[in-house]
């Protein structure tokens, strides 16, 4: 944000003469939009929401169709963290409808789809909820027209698979989460340390929900130490939701003892969360 404040804004509205080049209101959509995931990774969704809306009109000035479609898929994740699926879900529709007018992208289509089929779950509606993500698969076996955005993010087999984990969950289909969870663990390499720990997380609540805690002890144990230093919102707070899921279980003793380690873990990233929070808040307080 201070690049965006201190280099890239200055140019867009600093000058005595417009801005030629509409690429440079695409640099400047794309790395807003970037700036909202991170806020929204360290827990700041208004602050997301804002950088979002901010990206998206952005896009419109810099001309990129498809940057603004991505940008309203994030916007409807973002609905999604803040329990508004119908919200969610007309941010997806509203992404598919400008997507339609071209540039084709077969992933981007993906993505707005599995973010419908989120909604849809959500609402506790299955049969539209598996025929959105459905329609997402066949998508991604869609060709473009043209090369991409190159602000746009991919969304693979691996990220339907993350989308469908969530769905399956919404849905309480344990034994389905499961499923999707283990296809995220084999589509994302250990290396992506991120995408593979969400992936191992689902698989931990599946099988809390199926009465498998100390199955559940021992994939927990091996995402702990690789995320030690993730300074993610979103992680600290699944793990602090699988602590309290393993509660009625601590007459086990495996199950006490991983209760005991992450509770060391999460006192610990409590600290980095605080100073992550902490050190965003020092700088939005610099003069703009």
């Amino acid at each position: 944000m201070k690049y965006l404040r201190t280099e890239v804004g200055p140019r867009l509205f600093g000058g005595d003469d417009p801005v030629a080049d509409p690429g440079v209101f695409t640099a400047a959509a794309g790395l807003t939009e970037m700036a909202g995931w991170m806020a929204h990774d360290a827990g700041r969704d208004d602050r997301a929401y804002s950088h979002f809306l901010r990206a998206f009109h952005l896009s419109k000035a810099g001309q990129d169709r498809q940057l603004g479609v991505h940008v309203l898929a994030s916007l409807s994740h973002l609905a999604h963290h803040r329990a508004d699926p119908t919200g969610a879900i007309r941010f997806a529709q509203a992404g598919e409808s400008a997507l339609a007018e071209g540039p084709a992208n077969p992933e981007l289509r993906a993505r707005l789809l599995a973010m419908q089929a989120r909604g849809r779950a959500a609402l506790g509606d299955d049969h539209e909820t598996r025929t959105l993500l459905g329609k997402a698969e066949s998508a991604l076996g869609g060709s473009s027209s043209a090369a991409p955005s190159e602000w746009v993010s991919h969304f693979d087999s691996g990220s339907l698979a993350s989308e469908a984990a969530r769905c399956m969950r919404q849905l309480g289909r344990p034994a389905e989460t499961q499923g999707q969870a283990e296809a995220i663990i084999r589509l994302r390499p250990s290396n992506r340390t991120r995408s593979h720990a969400f992936g191992q997380l689902f698989l931990t609540t599946a099988l809390i929900d199926q009465g498998e805690p100390e199955h559940a002890c021992r994939v927990l144990q091996d995402v702990v130490e690789p995320t030690q230093s993730l300074g993610s919102y979103l992680v600290v707070q699944q793990l602090r939701e699988i602590y309290e899921r393993l509660t009625p279980y601590t007459g086990i003793n495996t199950v006490s003892e991983t209760r005991q380690m992450l509770a060391e873990t999460l006192r610990q990233r409590a600290w980095l969360q605080q100073w992550i929070i902490s050190g965003t808040s020092d700088a939005q307080a610099e003069p703009r």
